[in-house]
């Protein structure tokens, strides 16, 4: 079964209407506990062949409003113990990224050419200022990915930039590409890679 994974009901409302056979849905709440928490259920409930998350992220330019991007590997911002030796966002014991699944990846970017790519940061707080580019920003991903990762279950994340970090009237963007847009767009992703929609 593929198990298909967001953070918020808002960005899955659209998917949840219209789920294809063999994938299930879950909504895990907010926060990088929430999610590890949430997967880890699902996964001791069900045998996962994929976990599939998708959601809203924030990004840094040249990203822009509405960018649909695939990761290509994930780590946490808020997780330090380089002061031991360790990659900024390393846990101990840990590879110093969780990288997305190769073969779905590649699979993935030949059905949506036009996917950009980023390396998604995952942590405990809505970011709102950095000075590295070419960056997604989530409160979830990196989370998912180290549960992925312990259970040996493949993994590939889609998201959908609801805000670009420094830009003008950040938090009211997001929160009207919130409530807009989003869910449909990323139905549409869904569909196009378990549904044989175009």
């Amino acid at each position: 079964m593929i198990l298909v994974v967001a953070a918020m009901q808002e960005e899955i409302k659209d998917v949840a209407k219209m789920l294809q056979p063999n994938t299930h849905l879950i909504v895990t709440g907010v926060g990088k506990v929430n999610a590890s928490r949430a997967l880890t259920e699902a996964i001791q409930k069900e045998r996962i062949e994929l976990i599939f998350n998708i959601g809203f992220a924030g990004a840094t330019k040249p990203f822009q409003v509405g960018d649909l991007a695939i990761v290509n590997q994930s780590r946490y911002h808020d997780f330090n113990l380089t002061m031991f030796g360790y990659e900024p966002g390393q846990v101990p014991g840990h590879p110093a990224y969780f990288e997305t699944d190769r073969l779905w990846y590649d699979k993935i970017r030949k059905m949506m050419p036009d996917l950009k790519e980023g390396t998604l940061l995952t942590g405990d707080c809505f970011m709102s200022g950095t000075a590295d580019e070419h960056l997604l920003f989530d409160m979830e991903g990196a989370a998912l990915y180290q549960v992925a990762h312990h259970y040996q279950i493949p993994m590939v994340s889609i998201k959908i930039v609801s805000d670009v970090i420094t830009m003008d009237k950040h938090i009211e963007s997001y929160q009207s590409f919130e409530a807009s847009k989003g869910s449909h767009i990323l139905n549409q992703v869904y569909q196009t890679i378990f549904g044989g929609q175009k």
